[in-house]
């Protein structure tokens, strides 16, 4: 077996019929950051928070051109998607080390049922989170939605609820339940839709021969509910005895999404190819949503990669999670470690 195929043979895929079986996740279990591979590297399991695409092609090019290799690290990612468990129940149950959770709301509030994380870092400085309406009839605002019939993710009415409160409007709409795919809002089912803004709307290019001309995206930070997006994290105790693996994962980690922003084909090229081989991910639509998510991973803060400015989340990061229903957030200061990545960066130098 060759390192390519060495790698592809360390990517677990789970979505729909893909599902991370029980029995996977079991021959996982025995494993952690004390054990070391055969070439003396230590083994990390890293549980992702969706299906082995391009949204972590900053990770597949660090893994590729063996950057965690020098960190002395050999990553084992864990896919997920719909059907499998949540970062938080894989890193929960010892199945993973570490977890990258997609929703920053869905991973801070799993510390009601008594999760002890801690995150070092965040990829997405700006959520992906969105709306999406026609151009015919478009929503920039809960007022828009006023009365209407609204389309979403099981889950996603406190994303609508919040954008009426915070308008100081009481929630006032039909919620019609769908899947990830854009057609019901095509088919006239509803006004608007939620969505990832470097997935769906693409599909509408792509599927439904659209121009960016013929749709709106409205990001939820627009309607005020900014929030960082896959979080890094794992269980305190196991960040906090694994240092150096911290550090080495998020300076490996950095470099690739450094390299990411050069060229938007090469991560599409590694996760068609390569780490989601076995998805039938079509190379223009991923190249098109890695060029989208460039931008969210770099932010319009100003702030490193992987950055969480605590005093922004427990602010008006916040103020959006209680307008949507949460309560009982931690301090952020209770579970943000940001010293691993400011000691990668020292690492890296200029």
């Amino acid at each position: 077996m060759n390192r390519s195929s060495l790698r592809r043979a360390r990517v677990v895929a789970a979505t729909g019929a893909t599902l991370v079986t029980a029995a996977v996740l079991a021959g996982c279990s025995g494993t952690s950051a004390e054990e070391e591979t055969a070439e003396g590297l230590t083994t990390v399991r890293v549980a992702l928070g969706w299906i082995s695409n391009v949204e972590w092609a900053g990770f597949w090019i660090a893994d590729a051109e063996g950057y965690y290799e020098e960190e002395g690290l050999d990553i084992e990612w864990i896919g997920g998607g719909p059907n499998a468990p949540t970062t938080m129940q894989s890193v929960a149950a010892g199945d993973a080390d570490l977890g990258i959770n997609a929703g920053g709301e869905q991973w801070i509030s799993s510390f009601a049922d008594g999760n002890d994380w801690t995150a070092v870092g965040a990829l997405f400085q700006e959520s992906p989170g969105a709306i999406v309406s026609l151009a015919d009839d478009p929503v920039t605002s809960a007022e828009d939605l006023v009365g209407e019939t609204v389309l979403g993710q099981e889950g996603t009415q406190i994303i609508y609820d919040a954008m009426f409160r915070l308008e100081g409007l009481e929630p006032d709409y039909e919620f019609l339940p769908v899947g990830f795919d854009i057609a019901p809002l095509v088919e006239g089912q509803g006004k608007t839709y939620t969505a990832y803004a470097t997935n769906q709307p693409i599909m509408l290019e792509e599927q439904y021969d659209m121009s960016p001309d013929d749709y709106v995206v409205t990001m939820y930070s627009d309607m005020g509910m900014p929030m960082y997006g896959n979080i890094v994290y794992g269980d305190s105790s196991y960040v906090e005895e694994n240092g150096d693996v911290m550090e080495g994962f998020l300076r490996a980690s950095i470099r690739g999404w450094q390299e990411n922003g050069d060229d938007p084909a090469v991560g599409a090229e590694l996760a068609v190819n390569e780490y989601g081989a076995d998805l039938g991910l079509d190379l223009t639509q991923q190249t098109k949503e890695n060029d989208l998510q460039q931008e969210l991973v770099v932010g319009s803060y100003g702030d490193p990669l992987f950055w969480i400015d605590t005093d922004r989340l427990g602010g008006e990061m916040y103020d959006g999670m209680t307008a949507a229903g949460y309560e009982g957030m931690p301090d952020p200061e209770s579970y943000v470690d940001l010293s691993y990545l400011e000691a990668a960066y020292e690492g890296l130098g200029e």
